[in-house]
């Protein structure tokens, strides 16, 4: 007994000193012999907590309150750790077990709240916080929690306000800092977002992903002071593993596939690591057809909704069940409703937690699920972690893999995945037969006949374009740009005006390369049938690198206006040359900058040269597979129907 307390000494001196690995060993040792002692219980479960062993953690807090009835710190931890477990309903009942013992218990009210919100029970997580509140009005992370229900919500004066009450209670509390620079940053603020986000930085230099957030702000308004450093310095922490960059805002930086797979890599195993893959079940089917179900929070008006809405149109339902599982932000929309007929179901998944999504996903028997959102806006990745389907698939949405273990294959083409680049990718690579895109046959297009003079664009002189979003600018293809305008005397460069900062940076950035700021034009947004009508009016689009046009280059092809491309090592700065590759118009593909350039200027001063590539380009397009959906959607079921085989 005596040598037992020393053991239990020595431990809670190691568990002290932060050696708990050791600490644990110890109490092991003494655990046979008083497997009783909720002390000794609560101190190895709480243990096993801080090395993320959350279900041994379960499993001794669990004797703990078995043992010792009103220990509210083993309630407190067990709920805690079955929340980290994901095991939200389990923790709800514990959480209501510690407010019976004490119902003043503030923090118990806030962390239901918690179960709540990731449950998307949205109501009684904020019924929840506020009671949290009444009884703790100084909660400043209380109010930041609140904040994240309304930004679920897109309610986002609410969550900001929150936000902001949470900041002013607690200065330097810096997860409210960072979800109020996420929702500016969503609403477009991004000036404000990246002063919030510099904020933060102060604070706490070191919060994953901060980097890259202010990195990102700064494109999207066209700030590049010292941008080329800071990126070459975020390329160097990515080599020691630092979680610095989001995979999305990386592509838009550097064309190295091999760092886009760290990145990605990297993100997986941060943000997927406690949770298991749900083993999935071989299920034999006979005489059944395959389920396909297409997640997405894109199934509105939306750039890949314009991409692969024929897709689902044209799915031969004899031989497939199409399910949607849409998480989109927002109210369904007219293209919404429109698709909802062309799906064997559609369903609503914004209200249902990832877990129960791929449990649902199961429940149907999906036999293939598709993620058309990877890691852009709004995604849900973590559905596929929990296995919603025995194969699951990355396409069309994100250009780039995802470096996670439970993303079987992604879907490309040969000129976007060379056989010899395949290892730079954590999937299996499957290529279709020609362009990977998806894109619908027929677009609307406005019935209004629209002149240069209506945008402010010259009636003679050449008229250059891109209309991708600003973040896709780097001063490396802008320098590119502005050296095209100066061998083209009279050439005027059209971009998207995407907000007022970005445009008057642009302007300056023109004028420090000697280009007078009238020779920069900028498109407002219309409505998509007006823009794809208002592209006609330009000579030649100046493709961005290493983030290619996409949708904007199938877009741009289809209203007979070449491209110059800039062809990378990376999926996503090969798509316009896989796009150019459909309409024989490889002579606009280089890997070269000096090449790029001079390309635009001989096309430019070269008239005849100009009409014989836009000629070219017309007959390829009465030609091409590019828009003949129907056939594409044969191809990709081809591949469908192989790995289904395959799977059973």
């Amino acid at each position: 007994m005596e040598d037992n307390q020393k053991i239990l000494n020595k431990a809670l001196q190691l568990h002290q000193q932060g050696k708990v690995s050791e600490a644990i060993s110890m109490y092991l040792k003494v655990l046979p012999e008083q497997e009783k002692n909720s002390q000794l219980l609560f101190l190895l479960g709480t243990a096993y907590i801080q090395i993320n062993n959350f279900d041994l953690a379960v499993k001794y807090l669990k004797k703990t309150i078995f043992f010792d009835q009103n220990n509210l710190g083993g309630y407190n931890n067990l709920a805690g750790a079955l929340h980290n477990l994901k095991r939200y309903e389990e923790a709800i009942d514990i959480y209501n077990k510690i407010i019976k013992i004490k119902p003043e218990h503030s923090d118990a009210y806030n962390n239901l709240g918690n179960c709540f919100l990731n449950l998307k029970k949205y109501e009684d997580a904020i019924e929840n916080y506020k009671k949290s509140l009444k009884l703790n009005s100084k909660s400043y992370v209380a109010y930041n929690n609140l904040g994240n229900v309304f930004k679920e919500l897109n309610d986002y004066n609410e969550a900001i306000n929150n936000y902001k009450k949470s900041i002013n209670l607690n200065p330097n509390y810096y997860i409210a800092y960072n979800n109020l620079g996420n929702a500016l940053q969503d609403i477009k603020k991004y000036e404000d977002a990246l002063t919030i986000f510099n904020k933060l930085f102060k604070l706490k230099p070191d919060f994953k992903y901060l980097v890259g957030k202010i990195i990102h702000n700064k494109m999207l308004i066209c700030d590049w002071n010292n941008i080329n450093s800071e990126i070459k310095s975020l390329t160097s922490s990515l080599n020691s593993n630092s979680k610095i960059i989001t995979p999305y805002q990386l592509i838009c930086l550097t064309d190295n596939p091999e760092y886009h797979k760290l990145a990605s890599k990297i993100f997986a195993e941060d943000k997927f690591l406690i949770s298991k893959e749900k083993e999935q079940k071989k299920i034999i089917k006979k005489n059944l057809k395959p389920i396909l179900g297409y997640f997405s929070p894109d199934l509105r008006d939306h750039a890949i909704l314009h991409l692969i809405m024929d897709v689902f149109k044209n799915h031969n339902k004899s031989k497939f069940d199409i399910y949607a599982f849409s998480f989109g932000p927002g109210k369904d929309d007219e293209m919404t409703e429109e698709i909802k007929n062309y799906f064997t179901k559609f369903i609503d998944i914004r209200k249902k937690s990832n877990e129960d999504v791929a449990k649902l996903s199961r429940e149907i028997g999906v036999d293939i699920a598709i993620d058309i959102c990877g890691y852009t806006a709004w995604n849900r990745s973590e559905i596929f972690m929990h296995r919603a389907a025995p194969i699951q698939i990355n396409y069309l949405g994100y250009p780039g893999t995802m470096g996670a273990k439970f993303i079987d294959y992604i879907i490309s083409d040969k000129t976007i995945i060379p056989d010899e680049d395949k290892v730079n990718y954590s999937e299996k690579v499957i290529h279709l037969p020609n362009c990977y895109q998806a894109n619908i046959k027929n677009k609307n297009l406005s019935k209004k006949n629209f002149q240069r003079i209506d945008f402010g664009l010259p009636d003679k002189d050449f008229v250059f374009c891109n209309f991708n979003l600003n973040h896709k600018i780097i001063p490396e293809i802008y320098d590119l740009w502005m050296n095209i305008l100066n061998k083209t005397p009279n050439s005027v460069l059209w971009l998207l005006k995407s907000n007022s900062t970005a445009s008057e940076n642009l302007w300056k950035e023109a004028e420090k390369r000697n280009i007078k700021k009238n020779r920069i034009i900028f498109a407002d947004h219309l409505p998509k049938e007006e823009h794809l009508k208002r592209i006609k009016l330009a000579d030649v689009f100046l493709d961005t690198f290493p983030y290619n046009a996409h949708t904007t280059a199938s877009d741009t092809i289809r209203m007979g206006v070449p491209i110059i491309t800039l062809k990378g090592k990376s999926f996503a700065s090969r798509v316009s040359a896989s796009i150019l590759n459909q309409v024989n118009l490889n002579e606009l593909v280089t890997n070269k900058k000096e090449d790029y350039q001079n390309i635009a200027i001989n096309l430019a001063k070269d008239k005849k040269k100009m009409k014989k590539i836009k000629d070219e380009l017309k007959i390829s397009l009465s030609k091409s597979t590019l828009f003949d959906s129907v056939k594409f959607t044969s191809d990709l079921e081809n591949i469908f129907l192989k790995l289904f085989n395959e799977k059973n």
